[in-house]
């Protein structure tokens, strides 16, 4: 039986976590509504990542009206422990998504969060 794309993405969401790359990674709709997850080590909350989401969907817009910074692709936030929380926008069909991702200290995550981007857009068309 041929999986879901959900299915498809929270496999590959829960590789990443299992490889130690990724402490949580959520896909949200604009509204902030979990599309897929995964959350193992509970390193934080649900509604904590959907908050801040929907916060810096709208530092994004104010970006763009008071500095003429449009499409803002990534939003980083990064504390001395150097463990990061990644905020990745992108469209499929006109449709807003956000990929949020809890990274360790140490950890690359570009290449792997380009990859899992990828896959989400071919899921979703």
């Amino acid at each position: 039986m041929e999986k879901t794309p959900q299915e498809q993405i929270e496999e590959l969401m829960q590789s990443l976590v299992g490889q130690g790359k990724y402490e949580t990674a959520y896909l949200l709709s604009d509204e902030g509504l979990p599309l897929a997850y995964i959350n193992e080590q509970q390193s934080m909350a649900e509604d904590r990542i959907i908050e801040m989401s929907l916060l810096f969907q709208e530092t994004r817009k104010m970006a763009d009206v008071m500095g003429n910074i449009s499409e803002i692709k990534e939003l980083i936030v990064e504390g001395n422990s150097r463990r990061k929380i990644i905020f990745r926008f992108f469209d499929v069909y006109d449709q807003a998504y956000v990929l949020a991702l809890v990274i360790p200290p140490k950890t690359s995550y570009r290449g792997l969060t380009n990859k899992l981007v990828r896959l989400i857009m071919r899921n979703l068309k």
